[in-house]
C-alpha cells in the first residue's frame, strides 16, 4: 500500500513541473505574452501548473484561449 501511494506522490511531483512547462510552451505557441507571464508569476503558478498538465493530457481548455489568446 505505501509503495502505490509513493508512485502518485512521484508522479504528481513530476506532473506539475510538465504541466507548468506546458503552460508556457502553449502561451509562446499562441504568441501571449500575458499568458507568459501569468504562468511565471509567483502563486498564479500554483492555478497554471495543474491547467497545463491537465491540457497536456486532454487538450488545453477553450476558457485559456479565450481569455489570453
Amino acid at each position: 500500500m505505501n509503495n502505490i501511494g509513493s508512485f502518485f506522490v512521484y508522479a504528481l511531483m513530476l506532473l506539475i513541473p510538465l504541466g507548468e512547462l506546458y503552460w508556457l510552451w502553449v502561451s509562446i505557441q499562441i504568441g501571449s505574452f500575458w499568458m507568459f507571464v501569468f504562468g511565471l508569476a509567483g502563486p498564479l503558478v500554483l492555478i497554471a501548473a495543474p491547467v497545463g498538465a491537465y491540457g497536456l493530457f486532454f487538450g488545453m481548455p477553450q476558457w485559456v484561449f479565450n481569455l489570453f489568446g
